[in-house]
């Protein structure tokens, strides 16, 4: 980037400043009128509970006023308003066979109408449509993590046209165009960067809450935000490819299609509805007085059971997608708190699923005709290897560039995609080499690719791959000039931090822990063992992984399945949770899942069951303190302690109470990095 383009894109976003700066004095009036807007649409979308506590206000003045007459036909308008709306709907549900527990509260409704009580009646409109409200606004505000993502979606990107840089829309980005990126904006498209460094946050992708810096070479994640320096990026993929907008697709897709949260109250809905039933009969009969009937069942009103799971699991979802994981459903994360089985697939899950070198093997001293190191082997390789796609070539390069290795031209380059590559090298003066000229012939590929150049294989390196083979490992042959001088062994490395996941998820519950994977039984062992796998099953296709899942829970388990690729997909899709790693992209394994982690670490996986476990023991303690403080003053409403308006009022303290312990998920404390997970 020359210095004429940086200090051209620093005076726009000064501009931009001043602009934003002379606009200030109006922004104290802006944030009035959007706060009046707020309230309003607030009031458009749950017009029962708005108009009924605008009534139930205006019958307060009117009492004041000694107008009770007026005060009594107030609170009759707010039970006709309200209540039919409400009993309406407990009626549909009943019709479809939906015994669900706002029963009572519809009995208490029309008792209330019955008896005349209408403030008691008016008070449990309130409370009841205004719980569902409440329940809405809840939901909608635990959802905010997930749907920042579809509002962050980058419309625009920048380009150069000559020295002036012009805004194009992102979906006309091509793959190999080159995007501007300014501090402070979104990645639009994934890609690797050829000019200018920068700390990029990939927080709202990964969950990883420490920024990395990234310099020319690096591959760049649409979605990461650009923090402190220009960057110039070559796109690799179409925006509608890209991996932001993957995410953002699946999340669509989730919030669409997710299946409805069976409120965990309506567990216990039947025996507390007839609890409720017994007790106001008994109160009725015993004291011959109807009110005390109306007493028990307003005070029985169940919001703070209906308001108990769906905002602890929303709340849960919010906060999983935090910490990098995207959970489909309210089912998805309730599941997670029950699950006492986990099974794993190997390779890209426990193992990095991108092949590494690790190490050279070079000749015997007896068969080298030149003293070539591993430095110059990774250098003639890599230089060769720079011009291939193909995923070992990769790994070789990036094994030269993290020895600092200066890599040559190659030149009369071919490849035989899958087996190998071949090409001449310009070498300086002071290189020691064989053959004419100043130039060197590499190949680099397998077996076969060395035998179709007529080169002989030496049989120390042809029983040494063998060897390399049995435990795993990927091996390169690298000739030169017609020789081959060494064996590159490459292979698939264990993600560092999976000695620590068994020992998490066993803190989390878990019973259980298997590794699925269609390796040899001597890769699955060294792999297995190094996690702490209590069961190992080696050579495993597709249909036998899904066998395996059935079998578990035909025992009454509940199976966590973990892996990222399309073989796991039936697997994932079997299990009571199918989790997905979509750091690869999000694949087949990513829509068959019931969650995706999005992060790098697989220690992600303990922080989702963590998760569910304790979204469900909080939504548990929100329904037994809710059924136990109605239960205790159902008792003092039978007796003629608490009167139908004083017991709708204790009711709602209840509702608070009981959204105040719901709202405790979001508290939840998930520490960062490798130490410890929560």
């Amino acid at each position: 980037m020359t210095k004429h383009k940086v200090e051209q894109i620093q005076a726009q976003k000064m501009e931009e400043r001043h602009f934003a700066q002379s606009e200030a004095p109006s922004s104290g009036k802006t944030t009035q009128i959007f706060r009046c807007t707020h309230y309003w649409s607030l009031c458009k979308r749950y017009p029962i509970p708005a108009v009924a506590l605008l009534l139930l206000l205006i019958s307060v003045l009117l009492w004041l006023a000694r107008r009770s007459d007026l005060a009594d036909w107030v609170l009759l308008a707010i039970l006709i308003w309200g209540g039919i709306p409400l009993l309406w709907e407990t009626i549909r549900r009943l019709w479809h066979k939906e015994f669900s527990i706002d029963i009572i509260a519809g009995i208490a409704i029309i008792g209330s109408l019955l008896l005349h009580e209408y403030l008691a009646g008016a008070i449990v409109v309130l409370m009841l449509s205004g719980g569902e409200a409440l329940e809405a606004y809840a939901l909608r505000r635990a959802r905010s993590s997930l749907s920042s993502l579809v509002e962050r979606v980058p419309r625009t990107t920048h380009i150069w046209q000559g020295k002036q840089l012009l805004d194009i829309p992102v979906e006309t980005v091509q793959p190999g165009m080159i995007v501007v990126i300014k501090p402070g904006e979104l990645v639009p498209v994934d890609g690797a960067i050829v000019q200018g460094s920068s700390s990029v946050s990939q927080a709202d992708l990964t969950g990883e809450p420490i920024p990395v810096r990234k310099i020319p070479g690096m591959g760049l994640l649409s979605g990461s935000v650009n923090l402190d320096g220009i960057l110039e990026v070559r796109a690799s993929k179409l925006s509608a490819e890209s991996k932001y907008a993957q995410i953002v697709r699946l999340v669509t897709e989730a919030q669409e299609q997710k299946a409805p949260i069976h409120r965990l109250a309506d567990r216990y809905s039947i025996v507390f509805t007839l609890l409720t039933i017994v007790l106001a009969t008994a109160a009725w009969t015993m004291s011959g007085n109807q009110v005390y009937a109306l007493a028990v069942l307003v005070v029985a009103t169940p919001c703070p059971l209906i308001l108990a799971t769906p905002i602890a699991i929303m709340s849960g979802i919010n906060m999983a997608a935090r910490n990098g994981i995207i959970v489909k459903s309210g089912s998805a994360i309730e599941q997670l708190g029950e699950i006492n089985i986990a099974v794993f697939d190997k390779t890209g899950t426990l193992t990095l699923g991108m092949p590494k070198v690790s190490s050279i093997l070079l000749a015997t001293e007896s068969q080298r005709k030149n003293p070539y190191t591993e430095d110059e082997i990774l250098r003639y390789a890599a230089s060769v290897e720079q011009l291939s796609t193909h995923i070992l070539a990769s790994a070789i390069v990036d094994a030269g560039l993290k020895r600092n290795i200066t890599l040559a031209t190659a030149n009369n380059f071919e490849e035989i995609f899958g087996k190998g590559v071949h090409a001449t090298l310009a070498t300086s003066q002071s290189e020691e080499y064989q053959g004419e000229g100043n130039s060197i012939a590499v190949a680099v590929g397998n077996r076969t690719f060395i035998r179709m150049l007529d080169i002989p294989l030496p049989e120390y390196f042809l029983e040494e791959r063998e060897h390399r083979r049995f435990l795993g490992q990927i091996c390169s042959f690298v000739a030169l000039n017609g020789t081959v001088e060494a064996l590159i062994i490459m292979e698939d490395v264990p993600r560092p931090e999976i000695r620590q996941l068994c020992p998490k998820l066993k803190q989390s519950g878990i019973e259980e822990i298997i590794l699925l994977t269609g390796d040899s039984e001597a890769v699955a062992q060294q792999v297995g063992h190094l996690a702490g796998m209590d069961r190992i099953i080696a050579r495993c296709l597709p249909e036998d992984k899904v066998h395996v899942v059935q079998d578990l829970e035909s025992k009454g388990l509940k199976v966590l399945m973990v892996g990222d690729g399309i073989n796991d997909a039936p697997a994932l899709a079997t299990a009571t949770v199918g989790m997905a790693l979509g750091t690869q992209g999000l694949t087949a394994a990513a829509s068959a899942a019931d969650t995706v982690l999005l992060s790098t670490n697989i220690l992600g996986v303990s922080t989702a069951v963590f998760l569910g476990r304790r979204v469900m023991r909080i939504a548990q303690q929100g329904i037994w303190i809710g059924m136990g403080l109605s239960g205790l003053a159902m008792v003092f409403a039978a007796f003629g302690y608490i009167p139908p308006a004083a017991g709708a009022i204790l009711q709602e303290g209840i509702d608070v109470l009981v959204i105040f312990n719901a709202l405790r998920v979001t508290a939840i404390h998930i520490k960062k990095g490798s130490e410890d997970s929560f």
